[in-house]
């Protein structure tokens, strides 16, 4: 478990997936709630009339949206891409940005799923030797 200090209030929380002690993550849901609910009844706002109807911070609503807990399908709720800065309606990075990051990634990491490790001639099972004291 890993110690960090929560970037709203700046207390010392046991970081466990989400990056937000305890009480702000239950404050940060209810305003979630309240942004969701907005959308529910006025499906044609952006971020912007968003974040000053609500009341919350419009980083916030950036941070959900990149997150996919909200989907920008009107115009004006879209971020921009990480990469090149096309408008995305969600996630962090364009559909062909992603695609080509995937493509970079799995060639640097040179996977080949065709071959398959060899095993000792003489065996196959690994065998493993514990030095004693007095082997060294």
């Amino acid at each position: 478990m890993e110690l960090r200090n929560c970037p709203e209030c700046g207390k010392i929380f046991a970081f466990v997936g989400i990056n937000l002690c305890p009480k702000c993550k239950e404050e940060d849901e209810k305003e979630f709630i309240k942004v969701k609910e907005y959308l529910y009844k006025n499906p044609n706002v952006g971020i912007f009339e968003l974040a000053e109807a609500t009341e919350v911070d419009e980083a916030k609503i950036v941070r959900w949206v990149r997150e996919g807990r909200i989907e920008g399908k009107y115009p004006g709720m879209v971020v921009s891409c990480e990469r090149c800065g096309k408008s995305i309606f969600e996630g962090r990075f364009c559909p062909s940005c992603s695609n080509e990051l995937a493509r970079s990634f799995s060639g640097s990491l040179n996977i080949n799923t065709t071959k398959k490790p060899e095993l000792s001639k003489t065996s196959e099972k690994a065998k493993f030797h514990i030095k004693s004291i007095r082997d060294i």
